[in-house]
């Protein structure tokens, strides 16, 4: 049917294997400009949602708030604005939405596939995006207890590339943690790009356990006793899950040739590596949407081991840029001039980055001391 005046109308804000959204009584019509509700619905100003039909299946009368039971219709047109006096739309096609798939891969359920359909704004397709993640895993899977996600796959941002996700979340409540990763460089995107950013299409898969599959770094070790600079070696890395069984991984090194003398490798999880890269990143506010995007896609993953090279050479973090190996007299005329707290010192400097994938959640970290001899 169509809306008409005293009738009910919905805004779509997410349809497809879960819907959301609002629905009110069409106060006016005039022409293909359609108003209603006498009340705004979030007061957002312009906006780009779907407007509905609607049908209210029942009325629930309370003397403190009465409320209703109602379903989406077929789209009819576009909401324009949302106001403190009422919500506007026109009449006619629709507008564009953003496609969602979530591919549940569950060791219980087997797989299932959920479709989605976003909203395009700032505030509601980074909450939207959380939601349906959220609503999947806790209508298939456990909400409490032991439970392990990896979630997998991309969002394409026209003109900007593609967000890659990969990262494992594990403990007894891990679907906050998980739906957050995908939400999170979304809202940045959004909120934080230097200009408005296009989101094309989300596709996400789940790979869901109901174990807590992660495990803690013990110990590390060379498996040479005397390593030399440019030398291929082995680094040893033992795990220990909580059921105590103990796991040793090995990660293949080539030292770099120009490194010699007392060095450290850092063998670490992507919380310390994430922590320590925040001291050398500039800030994300008003960056271009591609440098958001890179800066997401080398985020630390939790079922990474990472292993770096460091030596003792102090310098010093300049409005975001590291500059290791700074002479005694070029730091000192810098932390003079450092009216505004630009500078933070930086007592080390990284000489090697590898990287090691692990089939679990990863946590911890360890320190080995060597020093380097001459090829």
């Amino acid at each position: 049917s169509q809306l008409e005046p005293g009738g009910a109308v919905g805004v779509s804000l997410m349809s497809g294997d879960f819907e959301m959204g609002a629905t009110g009584t069409v106060t006016h019509i005039d022409g293909s400009r359609v108003y209603a509700f006498g009340h705004p619905m979030y007061n957002l100003g312009p906006t780009r949602f779907p407007m509905t039909t609607a049908y209210v299946h029942v009325v629930l009368p309370s003397l403190m708030q009465s409320s209703k039971l109602a379903s989406f219709g077929r789209v009819v047109g576009t909401l324009t604005q949302d106001r403190a006096t009422a919500v506007a739309g026109e009449l006619g096609p629709g507008p564009t939405l953003i496609p969602m798939s979530v591919q549940l891969k569950s060791a219980r359920l087997g797989d299932r596939t959920f479709s989605f359909q976003l909203v395009r704004d700032t505030t509601f397709t980074p909450l939207l995006a959380y939601l349906a993640l959220a609503n999947v895993l806790t209508s298939y899977e456990r909400a409490n207890g032991p439970a392990s996600f990896r979630v997998a796959g991309t969002a394409d941002i026209a003109g900007a590339g593609t967000l890659a996700f990969d990262d494992t979340f594990v403990g007894d409540q891990a679907i906050g943690p998980a739906s957050l990763y995908v939400a999170g460089p979304l809202t940045q995107l959004t909120r934080n790009a230097a200009a408005p950013v296009d989101i094309s299409r989300i596709a996400l898969t789940v790979t869901a356990s109901e174990q807590t599959r992660h495990a803690r770094i013990e110990r590390i070790w060379l498996d040479t006793p005397r390593p030399r600079a440019g030398q291929r070696t082995t680094l040893l890395v033992a795990l220990r899950t909580p059921t105590g069984e103990e796991r040793v991984e090995r990660v293949p090194l080539t030292l770099p040739a120009d490194v010699t003398g007392p060095v450290e490798l850092l063998v670490a999880d992507a919380a310390r590596i994430a922590a320590d890269d925040r001291r050398t990143r500039p800030s994300a506010d008003w960056q271009p949407a591609t440098e958001l995007v890179r800066q997401f896609n080398r985020a630390p993953q939790s079922h990474q081991l990472y292993v770096r090279l460091q030596q003792a050479r102090p310098g010093a973090v300049v409005s975001g840029e590291p500059m290791p190996g700074l002479p005694p007299s070029v730091s000192t005329v810098l932390e003079a001039g450092d009216d505004e707290g630009r500078i933070t010192p930086l007592p080390y400097a990284i000489r090697a980055r590898w990287e090691h994938t692990v089939g679990l959640a990863v946590a911890g970290s360890r320190h080995l001391s060597l020093t380097l001899g001459h090829p």
